[in-house]
């Protein structure tokens, strides 16, 4: 006994070509937009002057897939005693973020310091003031923490997702 196969229809083809097209586009839309989405820029603004800074570093959700751009620093004039106001974008706005700096004492000598760490949705700006108008900022970096989290013996450290850069012009 022969056993006959049955043509398969042309509409079964059109069909499985059709579904090979579709898969293929949606794994190289995914390719290609796998990196992070844009998080947009941060204001910077000391003695009426601002400026709109790009992420130096920009990390997805987990800080496992990163875009540097070292060139993306923004630049102002910071003398000393000169406060800067910083206003960021949805998407920072939306995570725990902080600020972190570095000035110069009195002496010269280089200081750093933070800011608490702002709640998700808690404040879209913050105003930066050296409590000695003698201090001169030197940088001022936004820092939006990712979902990446490192248990240490002094508690839980998240990682620094992206972060925003203003440096004092010489």
């Amino acid at each position: 006994m022969v056993t006959r196969l049955r043509a398969v229809p042309r509409w079964v083809w059109v069909a499985v070509v059709a579904i090979v097209v579709v898969v293929a586009a949606v794994v190289t839309v995914l390719v290609l937009t796998s990196g992070p989405d844009d998080p947009g820029d941060v204001t910077f603004t000391a003695a009426g002057v601002a400026v709109d800074a790009e992420p130096t570093v920009y990390c997805d959700l987990l800080v496992t897939d990163c875009e540097t751009d070292p060139s993306a620093v923004a630049t102002l004039p910071l003398p000393a005693g000169v406060a800067v106001d910083l206003t960021v974008p949805d998407a920072v706005l939306a995570t725990p973020w902080q600020v972190a700096f570095t000035y110069l004492d009195e002496n010269g000598a280089q200081q750093s310091g933070r800011s608490q760490v702002f709640a998700p949705n808690a404040r879209p700006s913050f105003r930066l003031e050296l409590p000695d108008t003698r201090w001169r900022l030197e940088r001022v970096e936004v820092q939006q923490f990712g979902a990446s989290e490192v248990q240490t013996p002094q508690g839980s450290l998240f990682s620094t997702r992206s972060t925003w850069v203003l440096a004092a012009t010489p």
